[in-house]
């Protein structure tokens, strides 16, 4: 449990130090770019620079995550024990999965309103430099997922194997964050992705199909926000329930064993 709570403090500093160097030098070139037009600083600099600045501070910082994590021994992107055959089975399955939860974030009540205006003009952002977007959110998603996963959940797993305590409780702290990074509607979607991720990592013990899933769950998130769903958003749990228990189902001969 103690490495557990030093893996986590070890990325919170790494991040904190990371982003207040990357920062600094954000503003540094809008400084220099409002002057350089000679425009009253923070007022005309592009709002793509600063995106694209912020996101080389943020790929930056993934890099450093990961060669520590990764050259210290904390986790490693492994494939796992479950034989080939199984593995795919559950990268094909994860993806209805977390689409199916995508839509159901998607369709939320209010959701422009909800968001509020900043996070909207960030999501019409992402989405008209789609490709971008999509690359940045796996390299992050892939750390953030090596080390929560990787490196907490497994370490507190090895520590006590009891998963069918943990990784609910795991979920309902995620669904808590949820609420102070978005607003108390996502809650519910915060807990089921980490609920989904904390079993099919316990059977799997890879980040891969982890990863996976949260590379699709944003590429439906970013493609269809603002689309009209309703009720009609929890029909592709149809899909999505048989497909979540066929990919336990196929690794329940190599799970870990109490």
């Amino acid at each position: 449990m103690k490495k557990a709570m030093m893996y986590l403090l070890l990325a919170l500093g790494i991040t904190l130090v990371v982003m207040f160097i990357g920062g600094a030098m954000v503003g540094l070139i809008a400084g220099f770019i409002d002057g350089f037009s000679g425009n009253q600083v923070g007022t005309t600099t592009s709002k793509s620079v600063m995106v694209y600045a912020g996101s080389v501070s943020l790929i930056l910082l993934c890099i450093i995550l990961n060669w520590v994590y990764i050259k210290l021994g904390f986790a490693s992107y492994t494939i796992g024990c479950a034989p080939k055959i199984a593995r795919w089975k559950v990268y094909a399955c994860v993806i209805p999965v977390f689409a199916c939860l995508a839509i159901l974030n998607n369709a939320m009540p209010s959701q422009e309103l909800e968001l509020g205006y900043s996070v909207q003009e960030s999501y019409d952002w992402m989405r008209s430099h789609f490709l971008f977007s999509i690359v940045v959110i796996a390299i992050v998603e892939a750390t953030g997922n090596l080390i929560i996963y990787g490196a907490v959940l497994r370490e507190i797993l090895d520590w006590k194997h009891r998963p069918i305590i943990i990784i609910p409780i795991f979920a309902a702290i995620m669904g808590f964050i949820s609420v102070i990074v978005t607003h108390s509607p996502f809650a519910l979607i915060g807990f089921l992705v980490a609920w989904v991720e904390g079993w099919i990592y316990e059977y799997s013990r890879s980040v891969i199909p982890v990863i996976i899933g949260d590379v699709v769950y944003w590429i439906i998130v970013l493609s269809m926000i603002g689309t009209s769903w309703e009720w009609l958003a929890f029909l592709p749990f149809i899909v999505a329930l048989p497909a979540y228990l066929y990919a336990i189902k196929a690794l329940e001969p190599t799970k870990p064993i109490d």
